[in-house]
């Protein structure tokens, strides 16, 4: 019978304290796995909205260099005088063949973007390839394209629509210097000045290149992993993804890995969790107004589109969790050992009760020392706001002691001005016994402000409201990451300036201002003459230089509210508020002159050189009736190209 008693209290001894440690620090553990599922999330829709706006970019760049060559007037010329051409200098038809063949190909090496640039006539027949072919006759003996599907659709589009075949349907690989690589071509009808079609230019992608930049930009994350997935299913990247790597390009994604598809067939976007990773994902079109660039339509078949975009991470288990903080797990150990140890000690002696009643008062100073130096905040609120409780990581945050709170400060007090409103709503849910959240700023002691998540809930005794229990998870650093890449995004790496994205965006908010203040507003459109001949003579090198330099200039001459970016190689717009069109003239007459009257010193590899710039200039006023920057950018565009047709190094102005 002692024996009998002896093992019941040992397995007592045991079994209790194992059960109250638990029970007392699993509740923690599960906030703080939670804290990390959360910032993953964060982490990634930051990422899917990084390769989303690659993807725009990219591809909307692709389809406004198709539209660019095929409004040449060269090209336009020499198809409108192909019939005349035959028939009387057959010589000279070939020289400007040869002269325009040579050209594109040009364009087209110089951008690994591309593999292919073809110009067929009216009929289907190739009339130039860029890279070269052998040429014979008054037309060369290349591929005939009549029954083709982009030659097909191209030749029914109106100016500036176009017709992208789907990737993974049909596919066509072509060899591009020593690799077999996917391509996905692109086609638009050329008119002439008069109206009439005189044929299609179709610009073949470089499908690898353009997805190998989109999975670089969405790889901030090493263990990230970038999905792109058309309407049926079919992959549409060079590399597959664990455990899915012997996927390739065109491979039928949705039976390879149907875990993964379902989740992204059931919604346009969101996240799901799939074999143990966190699924994020949206839907991208390629065919509405975010692709179009200066485009009209854009066409493809419906069947293949929309497309699924998503990055996938891997979840953290408690395993990873606790081997990435080994302070955690033996403070666990720890406390299980000396649990375990002092049950053990009073089931051998029932006389040790004082010596177990000093480990239990142990057990709870480390218990609530995990409450004042958890990695997360933690307080209470009575039921006026008034903080009576608050650990020390989050007086910490704030710079203040116990003392100066506790009792003293409502917490409201401590909350920015812009985001009181929400923690107000939270806190009326909480009393009325209901989980409440917010997303808001504190503000510290020395001033600065710290972005956090209030995640709370009521404790009631006997049915009376008593005290909040809110746990608080600062997001600073997630909100800072934010900013960066918000930042990253609107701006020019090159050059410093805007990008053509700030532009659009900043244009809306002062043509809105204009409207209602009733103040003019301009635009400037800016191109380097010749720079292309840097680019060749000197190296790519010299030309950023060029590029840095002339945006210093420039940025020198112009007003604080005055918006100078960057929206193509070396092409530039400035928006100018509360500006008048003859005063826009003289500004840009201002630029014009100071970059033609200074030089620019640019380094080569044991020299350096004195560059003199000139450039054209395209000045217009946006209309108060103009909803959108487009028009005005035209108008500005089409001065600036009237400007190189009349000799370059001038100012145009195109009043609509």
């Amino acid at each position: 019978m002692p024996l009998r008693r002896l093992l019941t209290r040992l397995l007592l001894a045991i079994c209790i304290p194992l059960i109250l440690v638990s029970t007392t620090l699993l509740p923690v553990l599960h906030v703080h796995m939670e804290s990390r599922l959360d910032s993953l999330r964060a982490e990634a829709k930051i990422l899917l909205n990084v390769g989303q706006e690659t993807l725009t970019r990219d591809i909307n760049e692709s389809l406004t260099y198709a539209l660019a060559i095929a409004e040449m007037p060269e090209l336009r010329r020499y198809l409108a005088s192909q019939d005349r051409a035959a028939l009387i200098d057959q010589h000279n038809s070939l020289s400007d063949l040869s002269q325009l063949s040579t050209f594109l190909n040009t364009l087209i090496s110089h951008n690994p973007r591309y593999t292919k640039l073809v110009l067929i006539d009216n009929q289907g027949s190739e009339v130039l390839r860029a890279p070269k072919s052998n040429e014979t006759g008054p037309r060369v003996n290349g591929t005939h394209h009549a029954y083709t599907d982009y030659f097909q659709e191209a030749a029914s589009l109106l100016p500036r629509d176009l017709y992208i075949s789907p990737p993974g349907r049909n596919l066509q690989f072509e060899l591009f210097g020593n690799e077999v690589i996917p391509v996905v071509n692109v086609s638009t009808p050329i008119f002439d000045a008069t109206g009439a079609r005189r044929g299609v230019v179709l610009l073949s992608l470089n499908w690898s290149y353009l997805t190998s930049a989109l999975r670089q930009a969405m790889l901030l994350e090493q263990s990230a992993n970038t999905l792109l997935i058309d309407a049926q299913g079919r992959w549409l990247l060079d590399e597959g993804i664990p455990p899915l790597n012997t996927t390739s390009f065109g491979s039928d994604f949705a039976t390879l890995a149907p875990d993964y598809w379902q989740a992204m067939q059931q919604r346009n976007a969101g996240h799901a969790t799939v074999d143990n990773h966190l699924l994020r994902f949206q839907t991208e079109d390629i065919r509405t107004q975010r692709y179009r660039s200066l485009s009209g339509s854009i066409f493809s078949e419906n069947a293949y589109y929309p497309w699924k975009l998503g990055v996938s991470l891997p979840r953290p288990t408690w395993r990873s969790l606790i081997e990435e903080e080994t302070t955690v797990l033996w403070f666990l150990l720890l406390t299980y050992g000396v649990a375990v140890a002092f049950g053990i000690f009073w089931a051998f002696s029932s006389q040790r009760q004082r010596e177990l009643r000093q480990a239990a008062q142990r057990h709870a100073h480390e218990v609530s020392d995990l409450y004042e130096n958890a990695p997360c905040g933690y307080h209470s609120l009575d039921t006026t706001g008034r903080v009576i409780k608050m650990n020390r990581t989050e007086l910490t945050w704030l710079g203040y002691s116990d003392e100066e709170v506790i009792g003293h400060v409502t917490y409201r007090e401590l909350i920015t001005p812009e985001t009181r409103d929400h923690f107000d709503k939270a806190f009326e849910n909480v009393k009325n016994n209901q989980p409440g959240s917010a997303e808001c700023s504190l503000l510290t002691r020395n001033g600065e402000q710290r972005h956090v998540m209030i995640k709370a809930s009521a404790f009631y005794r006997d049915g009376q409201f008593v005290h909040t229990r809110a746990t608080v998870f600062d997001l600073t650093e997630r909100k800072q990451l934010e900013e960066k890449l918000r930042a990253q995004a609107m701006t020019d790496p090159l050059t410093g300036v805007f990008n053509r994205r700030y532009l659009q965006t900043q244009a809306t908010t002062e043509m809105s201002r204009a409207r209602r203040e009733n103040n003019p507003i301009a635009l400037i459109a800016i191109d380097i003459d010749h720079f292309k001949h840097i680019n060749d003579e000197y190296g790519h090198d010299v030309g950023d230089d060029v590029l840095t330099s002339f945006t210093k200039i420039v940025a020198d001459l112009l007003r604080q509210e005055d918006l100078l970016c960057r929206v193509g190689g070396e092409e530039f717009a400035i928006l100018l508020p509360n500006t008048s069109l003859s005063h826009a003239e003289q500004v840009a007459e201002r630029i014009r002159s100071t970059v033609a009257a200074t030089p620019i010193n640019a380094s080569e590899e044991r020299s350096e050189k004195m560059l003199w710039l000139t450039v054209s200039l395209g000045v217009t006023a946006i209309l108060t009736n103009e909803k959108g920057l487009k028009p005005a950018l035209k108008r500005a565009d089409i001065g600036l190209y009237q400007a190189k047709e009349n000799g370059r190094n001038q100012v145009v102005v195109n009043a609509g």
